[in-house]
């Protein structure tokens, strides 16, 4: 009986992951972010890169939190890998990347629908391309392609993302 419950628990975990297609850009900005990493000054210099293929982003309002939240939001912290299709979201707004690259990114930040309407879609809504989701990465070069449409899905944070994000004020939220 109580490995039934285990397996049925681990099941509905699995099941709860979330997972799609999204839209990506890239963004430097060398602020704290919405989920509290950095300082007064500005960021940590791991949210620029944790390490190979690990990045931090910020996520559309369903990534970050989808009680409409702009700080400590739910998503924060959350892990997910995005596998490159290969394609931008249109012809003349990037160049896409190399289809089945992949790397790791955790959520330290909002992308809000407000002044981002063509990236980053409310809550139940979709983008200018017709994405629900959207993450914008935090590089100041280019680390996944140009714009590239994802499929993603969400994992287990590495134990990189995992300690450096400990450091985050809504870790502890």
């Amino acid at each position: 009986m109580k490995l039934t419950i285990t397996t049925l628990l681990t099941m509905a975990a699995a099941a709860a992951a979330l997972s799609g297609k999204a839209t990506t850009t890239r963004y430097y900005d060398g602020s704290e972010g919405a989920c509290g990493c950095g300082t007064s000054s500005g960021l940590y210099s791991w949210q620029a890169g944790i390490s190979t293929d690990i990045y931090t982003a910020a996520g559309s309002q369903a990534l970050f939190g989808s009680d409409g939240s702009t700080w400590c939001g739910s998503g924060c912290g959350t892990c997910y890998n995005l596998t490159s299709t290969g394609s931008s979201a249109c012809s003349s707004c990037g160049t896409g990347g190399t289809e089945g690259a992949s790397i790791i990114v955790m959520v330290t930040n909002l992308c809000p629908n407000d002044g981002n309407s063509q990236w980053c879609p409310d809550v139940g809504g979709t983008n200018e391309y017709g994405y629900s989701y959207h993450f914008d990465i935090m590089a100041q070069s280019e680390v996944f392609g140009d714009n590239v449409v994802a499929d993603f899905e969400e994992v287990d944070c590495p134990s990189a993302a995992s300690s450096d994000y400990s450091q985050c004020t809504c870790a502890s939220s």
